[in-house]
């Protein structure tokens, strides 16, 4: 558990009444991950959401058979594994800490639950992630115009 008083920080949470964030502080989990770890592989299922405190983490993704590239880069006080709140429940990239990062680990599906309990917290947790998959499509678009310069 953590304090309420910390979650309260971020926008995700903003709005949410104490009770809520009373609860979410039960579900989460603080975690230390070293530099180089693979937090989350492509296709897995999505068994928690992360919010990352400190640190970054590079989202991959695999094409073809080549080596998985990089998409996005997230860090402080954004969101991991957002796939975590939205069916089919499974990643859709890798994601590697480029650096020691802290995060809070949020167990997916009592969180989900906690959505439907509390609308304004599934609110502001969809529109975080509607943020994240803007970034990593910005990032896809980035790459393919790398590997087509004609697309450029």
């Amino acid at each position: 558990m953590v304090s309420p008083e910390l979650l309260r920080r971020y926008p995700q949470f903003a709005g949410v009444g104490h009770e809520t964030l009373r609860k979410l502080a039960m579900l989460a989990e603080e975690r230390v991950i070293p530099a180089g770890t693979t937090l989350f592989r492509e296709w897995e299922v999505a068994n928690h959401l992360y919010l990352i405190l400190k640190g970054a983490v590079s989202i991959r993704f695999a094409v073809g058979r080549e080596e998985p590239r990089s998409v996005d880069a997230i860090e402080a006080g954004d969101l991991a594994v957002w796939s975590a709140l939205v069916e089919p429940y499974r990643t859709t990239g890798s994601g590697v800490a480029t650096q020691e990062t802290r995060m809070l680990a949020f167990e997916a599906s009592r969180l989900r639950e906690l959505c439907r309990e509390d609308p304004r917290l599934g609110y502001n947790l969809m529109t975080e992630v509607i943020k994240a998959l803007t970034s990593r499509l910005d990032g896809i678009r980035v790459q393919l115009a790398v590997a087509d310069p004609a697309a450029a």
